[in-house]
């Protein structure tokens, strides 16, 4: 019987990447990326002190560059990196994830065919290497997101030396609300973060919490004083911004923020900035403008959290359901395809899809608990998650992705789930606004 794409995905051998082929990526790596990026690798530690040791990599998820900035930290290291299961169902990913033994993994659910993957690396495999994303998915918001549940937990498991990797700039060159990259400085740092004894010593939560300092980054704060330039050749640069920052600071209104050309305004109130190559927002004369995007996205996640406390918190939208097909690949960069049509529907208890699929009538519910989050994995155009095993996609009529994504993430922390956010994260804080007079001095 001829296996679906599923099933050839899960079947895949698991082995340590070819040294020809490994030098073949990186070569090609190099050319695509190091040099329009401007990368520069800072590395406190000597890797030669680690090639004859099994070595677990962990670094920061910027963009989608991110593996090219790891193997150039890590020199001609053959790496297996670890992946979102759903790329291995695009055709052009297909060969590359095949000849560089890529490890699937499902976003945000538990998965032992992953832990499998490594395991195969890091202790069958002589001098083995594995780099995770263990955030889950590229930032949102331009700062590191917290490390997925269980991160500690599968370190120390492993107990090897675990090298950290952190990426300044990567958002920059790759946006979540825009898939057009600006190119512009990129810099790398490689350090030790644990050695097998320090493993082996610390809790699991110790161990966590050490990976969520070390690699948290935020790009806007680090360009703040650098000023480097990210050149988007049309000059449009906050095109389709209005996928991230969704909610008006002035007025306070959901989905009127329109991100065209330089320029991102709320069609409600008027309230406008301008972008500049360098990630500045400059307001126009009489607006109300967060001192960066960042700050603003936080903002929303304030807000949200406010709006998930009221015990009749509903979202509900009418949304398309696409899923991946049984046989074959997805080219055209498709990521899936349409299958039906429905509401989506969010409160305290969980979220609910009633709609159709493929003709057929479709009710189907996930608990707060098992959905502490949803991946907006290219840009915020839409999202996606797993029910019962299912790659499930929903686009929403309008630009609301990042919305959805906040209120699954905070409703699942109200109902008390494990995976929260970083501790020194102030839900509380008031809000920095600037005005052209400000930004003037």
């Amino acid at each position: 019987m001829k296996k679906t794409t599923d099933q050839a995905v899960k079947s895949v051998k698991i082995k340590k990447v070819n040294g020809f082929i490994n030098a073949v990526l990186s070569r090609v790596a190099r050319w695509v990326y190091f040099r329009p990026c401007k990368v520069e690798i800072n590395r406190t530690v000597d890797l030669d002190d680690y090639k004859d040791k099994p070595v677990l990599i962990v670094a920061n998820h910027a963009s989608r560059f991110d593996y090219a900035f790891v193997n150039f930290a890590m020199k001609r290291r053959p790496i297996n990196f670890v992946a979102a299961e759903n790329e291995f169902h695009r055709s052009k990913f297909k060969f590359i994830f095949r000849i560089g033994h890529v490890i699937p993994k499902r976003n945000f659910v538990p998965d032992t065919k992953t832990i499998r993957g490594m395991a195969q690396i890091l202790r069958k495999e002589k001098n083995g290497c594995v780099a995770i994303f263990p955030c889950g998915m590229s930032t949102a918001s331009g700062a590191q997101q917290p490390s997925m549940i269980g991160t500690g937990k599968m370190l120390k498991h492993f107990g090897v030396h675990v090298l950290g990797v952190r990426i300044h700039g990567g958002y920059l060159v790759c946006p979540k609300f825009d898939v057009k990259e600006r190119f512009g400085k990129v810099e790398v740092e490689l350090f030790e973060m644990f050695n097998p004894q320090q493993l082996h010593e610390m809790t699991a939560d110790e161990v966590q919490m050490k990976v969520d300092k070390e690699l948290f980054c935020d790009d806007y704060d680090w360009n703040s004083s650098r000023q480097n330039s990210y050149n988007r050749k049309d000059g449009n640069y906050a095109e389709n911004m209005e996928q991230i920052l969704y909610k008006c600071p002035k007025c306070g209104a959901e989905m009127q923020m329109e991100g065209r050309g330089n320029k991102i305004q709320c069609k409600h109130c008027g309230n406008a900035a301008t972008l500049d190559d360098k990630y500045n927002l400059v307001p126009t004369e009489g607006s109300l403008i967060p001192v960066n995007p960042r700050e603003w996205f936080d903002w929303q996640r304030r807000e949200m959290c406010k709006a998930v406390s009221d015990p009749n918190f509903v979202l509900e939208e009418h949304v398309t359901l696409s899923m991946m097909p049984k046989y074959g690949y997805l080219r055209h960069n498709k990521v899936a395809l349409p299958v039906g049509d429905g509401t989506l529907h969010l409160d305290r208890e969980g979220m609910t899809y009633t709609g159709t699929r493929d003709g057929q009538a479709l009710t189907l519910f996930i608990p707060r608990e098992a959905i502490p989050t949803i991946c907006l994995p290219v840009d915020g155009s839409f999202f996606y998650t797993y029910a019962s095993g299912e790659f499930l996609s929903f686009i929403p009529d309008s630009p609301s992705c990042m919305r959805w994504s906040l209120a699954v993430e905070e409703v699942y922390r109200i109902g008390g789930g494990k995976w929260v956010n970083y501790p020194w994260f102030d839900y509380k804080a008031a809000l920095r606004l600037q005005s052209p007079s400000l930004t003037d001095k």
